[in-house]
């Protein structure tokens, strides 16, 4: 009777569709806002060059395919922290006791679906029939079967300094001073999708500064490069991937991510840490997955099938791909011994030095993973075995002698993760095995802090384990604690941590969310942490905290805003010239930031956005920084052109005060630029849509600076004071 009456409610809403489509737009928007939110995030956690197409692909892909609700997709809801494991039980448990979905808005008796949740998943979540155990054709494949063909072209208008021209005897003499291709970069991609079970197709790409078809050298240098001298394209990747098929849940040929457990022992590509963690920080390993995006490192590229029968699921692979490597001959009586000093994963490949690393050596991967499941628990075994081409030997260093060195690692771990009712316990246990074991061993000399080191003997271990308490419906907390052994190696791990290095590190980590009030939501977190060796930049083990607090509130389904105050504290080597060793100390970055997104009309979606950074360490730097911005995003109902416009300042003098602001881009494209210096951004975004197959995205964004008279450095240096980017995508669907 209950589910009558709510039918009936449902049906009578539908007089009001214009309304209904208004909703469905801020739906978009949220879920738009929450990966603006930790996208930034991710950018102050890590690298500023890092490249965030492959990690954020899955969501664009779930936006344009949506998961049916009433089938085992929507796992993929918590796979991407859309959902939470509590949130899917309740999607479980009501779906026994009602039945089928058979209107979306029946989302809101479910137990435990906030309206901040709703309108995050309301975009890419559909209802259908089960068509999991349907009988895949070609004809099906070919009639129901979407394409979709994206070509992209973007370029900095301004000359920069590796494309200036210089003479072939200049540029003999130094071949690193300039980029060998044009300032270009192009992108083309297809894809088919047949009902999210058959997927397929290739992505090309060729970046800035890399030798296009129309480019030459010259011979001289072409002879230097000799086998490595390449134009074209300079990535091509392609994918086959299908899933359901009987006893096979899914099978990939060609490029493929894989990720089980919680990603300390095997979790290629990229993923969220502690960006929108609070609770939310038990993983969910997605398997096998296509991967589609141009991203030229981290990823699998060879052959893997996950079988599955029951509560029993094994999955097997083999990946054999080349990798960029700086290779160099060892100091052998065998001239033609190798070694490898360091393995690059830029991707770029623009001047004679980086295309001399180019695929330089193979890197092969075989492994496999066996889980159980039953009720409440699950529990997998992943091992996996890597061998390089060429032996790694590091430059010998204080920090890098626990690093993995030699040809061969092996890596084998257990996960686990029990939920139910109001708990979830989750783990993992690794262990590492390098194949090339020797013990340390001084270098005499001169210089007694010159010392080389080699492996360490025996395995070494690392491990986590995390539990999440829902006491109540509005509450939920985490503690995590994790101890990764420095000894602990892994090249293709990406487990919880302070860092990008699963190594040398311990800490513990408590997360909070809560709903004190309707509309309000309140996201916080604490982490401890120390690095039991030394690192790159700390002559001394160290220690360091953060500390996140983000309180949000949706004034109503037109006006959003929060306000979120980070506090990181993390320690350094001191650049003090007056002593005679480096030692280290403590710096402490503080940001707080305000966000508001509100409506004008139905037409006019704004954002104002306002940030302070403040730096300060033990030397007694003490730097500030700010952020203003205002958007402006015109989206016309039922109209088949949208813009978008920003307008920002920004003051911060020193790096170490910089602010990480997101950039609204042509699909598939993402940007969060660090912004340090004093000046301003503007740039404006247009879409059309000239019919129902062709699409048309464009974008011109130019920085100026007040404080400079030129931009950037090395080769990427421009005469004057601004920077202006220009991008344009056509995205043709069938």
């Amino acid at each position: 009777m209950k589910r009558l009456v709510f039918i009936i409610l449902v049906l009578s809403f539908t007089l009001f569709a214009k309304a209904q489509i208004a909703i469905d737009t801020l739906s978009a928007d949220a879920l738009n806002n929450m990966l603006i939110e930790q996208v930034e995030r991710l950018a102050e956690d890590g690298d500023d060059d890092a490249d965030y197409e492959d990690l954020l692909e899955n969501y664009i892909f779930l936006s344009e395919n949506p998961v049916n609700l009433n089938s085992d997709e929507v796992m993929r809801l918590v796979e991407l922290r859309l959902l939470s494991v509590f949130q899917y039980e309740e999607l479980q448990k009501y779906r026994r006791f009602y039945g089928d979905f058979m209107f979306l808005d029946e989302l809101e008796m479910v137990e435990g679906l906030d309206e901040q949740t709703l309108a995050i998943i309301r975009p890419v979540v559909c209802i259908e029939k089960d068509l999991s155990k349907d009988k895949i054709t070609f004809n099906k494949m070919a009639r129901y079967g979407k394409h979709q063909l994206v070509g992209r072209y973007e370029q900095v208008l301004e000359k920069q300094q590796g494309y200036l021209p210089i003479d072939d005897s200049a540029l003999l003499v130094r071949p690193n001073s300039r980029y060998l291709g044009s300032p270009q970069k192009y992108q083309l991609k297809y894809t088919y999708n047949y009902r999210n079970k058959i997927r397929a197709g290739f992505v090309l790409e060729k970046d800035a500064g890399e030798m296009f078809f129309n480019d030459k050298v010259s011979d001289t240098i072409q002879k230097l490069l000799g086998s490595q001298y390449h134009r074209g394209f300079d990535f091509a990747g392609f994918h086959l991937f299908a899933k359901d098929l009987g006893i096979v849940k899914t099978a990939a040929l060609g490029d493929y991510q894989i990720a089980f457990g919680q990603g300390l022992t095997l979790w290629s590509g990229m993923s969220f840490g502690k960006a929108g963690a609070g609770s939310s920080v038990m993983k969910q390993g997605r398997g096998i997955t296509a991967k589609a995006s141009a991203s030229e490192y981290a990823f699998m590229r060879g052959a893997a099938v996950t079988l599955g029968k029951g509560p029993f699921e094994g999955t097997v692979f083999y990946s054999n791909r080349m990798i960029d490597a700086n290779v160099s001959a060892a100091d052998t009586l065998d001239n033609e011994a190798e070694l490898v000093s360091s393995l690059q994963e830029t991707g770029y490949h623009r001047t004679l030095g980086e295309l001399q690393d180019r695929h330089a050596i193979r890197q092969q991967v075989v492994g496999g993973h066996l889980a159980y499941a039953i009720a409440h628990f699950e529990v997998g075994y992943t091992a996996h075995h890597t061998w390089l081409s060429v032996p790694l030997e590091l430059k010998p260093s204080h920090y890098n002698q626990f690093y993995f060195q030699g040809q061969c690692l092996t890596n084998q771990g257990l996960d686990f993760k029990y939920v139910k009712g109001k708990y979830a316990v989750f783990g993992e246990m690794a262990m590492s095995y390098n194949h090339q074991v020797e013990v340390p061993e001084p270098v005499e000399g001169p210089t007694q802090a010159q010392t080389a080191f080699r492996q360490a003997q025996g395995p070494a271990f690392a491990g986590l384990v995390g539990l999440t308490v829902k006491p109540a419906g509005y509450l939920n907390f985490t503690i995590l604690y994790r101890d990764y052994g420095k000894a602990y190696q892994n090249l293709l791990g990406n487990a919880f941590g302070e860092g990008g290095r699963n190594q040398g590190q311990r800490g513990i980590y408590l997360g909070l969310e809560a709903a004190p009030a309707p509309y309000w939501n309140l996201l916080a977190y604490a982490d401890q942490f120390q690095f039991t060796w030394l690192t790159s930049q700390v002559n001394a083990p160290s220690r360091g905290h953060d500390y996140y607090l983000r309180i949000s509130h949706s004034f109503n389904r037109r006006t959003q805003a929060y306000l979120h105050f980070r506090s990181k504290t993390k320690m350094k080597n001191s650049t003090n010239g007056m002593v005679f060793s480096h030692y280290p100390i403590l710096y402490t970055k503080n940001t707080v930031r305000f966000n508001i997104n509100y409506q004008i009309g139905w037409d006019l979606h704004c954002t104002n956005k306002a940030e302070y950074a403040h730096y300060r360490n033990e030397d007694g730097s003490n730097e500030h920084g700010y952020f203003l911005c205002q958007d402006i995003a015109y989206k016309p109902e039922n109209k088949p052109f949208s813009l978008t416009f920003r307008y920002a300042i920004f003051d911060a003098k020193d790096y170490n005060a910089r602010v990480y602001a997101y950039e609204n881009d042509v699909l598939y494209s993402f940007s969060v630029p660090a912004l340090y210096g004093k000046g301003m951004r503007v740039y404006l975004l247009g879409k059309v849509k000239l019919f129902n197959a062709l699409t048309l995205y464009a974008r011109i964004g130019r920085t100026i600076y007040s404080d400079r008279n030129t931009v950037g450095t090395g080769l990427s240096q421009i005469e004057g004071n601004h920077k202006t980017d220009l991008k344009v995508e056509m995205i043709w669907k069938l």
